[in-house]
């Protein structure tokens, strides 16, 4: 009887247990990302490869445009899918943005509604860890 006591309680503290770590924040969860940023990658305070894309994905409705560590992309090595609302960084040969250094980054999406002037772009930055 105190064997099927036991037993029981260990599987209610496993099952508990379970439910609480599943049941917490995810990496998408940014803190006070603003509701036109969907969602960005590397995930903030993400480690990642050197070769890991940058990516916004923006809501219905808004383009935009990224800075890394503070230096604007260029448009021709940015890829924006409009069926997709992202935004990623697709370097070419030569590009300032080809590879990175270990350490910290922080990208920067600058977006607004499509039609809307380059000036009314409101920002989100975030940071993330490269190895």
């Amino acid at each position: 009887m105190l064997r099927r006591v036991i037993m029981t309680l260990i599987a209610a503290a496993a099952v508990g247990g379970l439910v609480f770590a599943f049941s917490g924040p995810t990496q998408e969860d940014g803190p006070g990302m603003p509701p036109a940023v969907e969602s960005v990658f590397p995930p903030p305070g993400n480690l990642e490869l050197r070769q890991a894309k940058i990516v916004a994905d923006l809501a219905v409705g808004y383009t935009g445009y990224l800075s890394i560590d503070g230096n604007e992309v260029p448009e021709d090595e940015i890829q924006f899918v409009d069926a997709l609302n992202t935004v990623t960084l697709r370097p070419g040969p030569g590009s300032d943005f080809a590879t990175f250094e270990p350490g910290q980054h922080c990208a920067t999406v600058f977006y607004r509604q499509i039609g809307q002037p380059r000036a009314n772009s409101t920002s989100y930055r975030w940071c993330f860890r490269l190895h």
